[in-house]
């Protein structure tokens, strides 16, 4: 793949860890869930997002993320930041190797180009020595560009008190299609506070269906946004956990894994505990748009409980490097998908722009794209000649050029990705718009990959349609358009599909507007 695409794709995925992960620090920003926003103010065509922190006295400095929403904007920016409102309690640090700042007083201007990552400016925030619990201020961006015009908004830093959670160790889980398997989590207290109320962020993979869904638990009905997670959901428990203790989830807590999903395969998930506080702090980066509504999950006991505290500051995790559980599934049996290229046939005049859908259909039994070894999809096109793509969808990359970004017209062949599970029936449709630029029957092709380590598709004779634009009588076309990819696709595949298995679950397309679409 391309040098810079490459970086700009699994820069996501490199910061999830196994499968999406979240962590007591909030991930970048993103549509956030009803009610949860950090500030947020539009302007001008654009808008900008910047998270809150929570530090305790004994804890780690925390990052605050100023991100553009939405798409990204090719332009020129002065980003003015005054942290006067915590400059009493806590420093502001601008990490080396950014754009040239200026400071004056507790103003800190920088000048920046966003060339195509939505991440503008990132600073730390150190505390001082002296601050106390209970501390509170704001710290307020402005963002002006030389075309896009202005956006404002404001980061909130709180004082709080640390305590240690520590999640429990990794869970192994065995299953074929269509079981029901318990998973045992359980979190630990080993600070000297004790903890009063805990989230758990669950991010896993298409075979780690949960089997309930609880009325303490909100649910994504899109998955994950840094990278695409089938399933995501945070749990909300009221519970006391005293120091040196540990409470686990109810027994009736597991998976159901589905029936349609790839086997033999790995899938992975990961477990992770916040503080209240925390958690408000990185809900915004999660869209979980869905209320269960079956029991209530509670939390037990593993021993004798000591009395609560009586602190009702707001609480931190001193240490959240600790606080996740990795969750691994082995799915056993045998089962994988048909893909079918789906042939395209267009009848056009010489001039004229006709929208196109590029894709394939999934004719079972097993789902597609649903983890592990069956991640996700290629789908490489090759476009006729005589003929312009002049426009192509965001998830779709120019074989050929080395710098660009997807969604680029004009390019001879393309390889879009598609990470979504399509179930038997279902179709891929990627949207293009074709300029018919010669007469005659002119040809391209349409071919298929699978997962990131090359899974074999159930029938790979029909991994390859035909695009036959204007064909002569008899259905073929004439003039063969297929053309060489520079960068083999096959050493393409293999170094996208390695990168993919260390960093786990993610996506570049969790990070942009999809342009797929997917019918059912």
């Amino acid at each position: 793949m391309r040098k810079h695409a490459t970086r700009r794709w699994l820069a996501g995925i490199g910061v999830v860890g196994v499968c999406v992960v979240a962590s007591a620090a909030p991930a970048p920003a993103a549509p956030a869930s009803p009610g949860a926003s950090p500030d947020v103010v539009a302007a001008a065509g654009f808008a900008t997002s910047a998270n809150n922190v929570t530090l305790a006295p004994a804890g780690p400095d925390k990052t605050v993320l100023l991100r553009v929403l939405g798409e990204k904007l090719l332009d020129s920016y002065v980003i003015t930041v005054d942290y006067g409102a915590i400059d009493a309690f806590a420093e502001v640090r601008s990490p080396a190797g950014l754009p040239a700042c200026t400071r004056a007083g507790t103003v800190l201007t920088c000048l920046t180009y966003q060339e195509d990552a939505p991440d503008l400016l990132p600073l730390s925030v150190h505390l001082r020595a002296g601050a106390r619990v209970g501390q509170e201020g704001r710290i307020q961006f402005t963002v002006t560009t030389t075309r896009s015009g202005t956006s404002t908004t404001a980061s909130t830093v709180l004082v709080g008190e640390g305590v240690d959670l520590v999640a429990g160790p990794a869970v192994t889980l065995t299953g074929g299609p269509g079981a029901t398997v318990p998973v045992g989590l359980s979190v630990a207290n080993r600070g000297q506070e004790t903890a009063r109320g805990v989230v758990l962020l669950v991010s896993a993979a298409y075979g780690l269906t949960p089997s309930k869904r609880y009325q303490n638990c909100r649910y994504g009905s899109k998955g994950g946004l840094v990278h695409h997670t089938p399933n995501l959901f945070a749990c909300t428990f009221d519970d006391e956990i005293a120091p040196g203790r540990a409470l686990r989830v109810d027994g009736g807590f597991g998976v159901t894994v589905p029936r349609d999903v790839s086997a033999p395969n790995v899938q992975p998930g990961t477990a992770t505990w916040f503080t209240a506080q925390d958690w408000a702090d990185a809900q915004p980066s999660y869209t979980l748009d869905q209320q269960g509504t079956g029991g209530v999950l509670r939390l037990e006991s593993t021993g004798a409980r000591l009395p609560g505290g009586t602190s009702r500051a707001a609480q931190t995790d001193v240490r959240p490097t600790d606080n996740e559980t990795a969750v691994e599934l082995t799915v056993t049996g045998n089962q994988r998908a048909d893909l079918a290229a789906d042939e395209v046939r267009i009848t056009a005049k010489v001039g004229e722009t006709v929208p196109v859908k590029i894709g394939y259909t999934n004719r079972g039994p097993a789902s597609s794209s649903n983890g592990g070894r069956d991640f996700y999809t290629i789908v490489k096109l090759t476009v006729p000649k005589g003929v312009t793509a002049v426009k192509a969808p965001k998830n779709c990359l120019d074989a050929d050029i080395q710098d660009e970004e997807g969604g680029q017209p004009g390019a001879r062949a393309y390889l879009c990705y598609q990470y979504d599970v399509i179930h038997k029936g279902g179709k891929v449709a990627l949207p293009f718009s074709f300029r018919i630029d010669r007469a005659g029957a002119l040809t391209g092709t349409v071919e298929l990959s699978n997962g990131p380590v090359g899974a074999k598709d159930l029938d790979p004779r029909n991994d390859t349609a035909k695009i036959l634009v204007n064909p002569a009588s008899g259905g073929q076309g004439g003039d063969d358009g297929s053309l060489p990819i520079t960068g083999s696709p096959t050493g393409l595949v293999a170094t996208v599909g390695g990168l993919l298995l260390v960093a786990g679950i993610g996506s570049y397309l969790a990070a942009r507007r999809r342009r797929s679409h997917f019918v059912a």
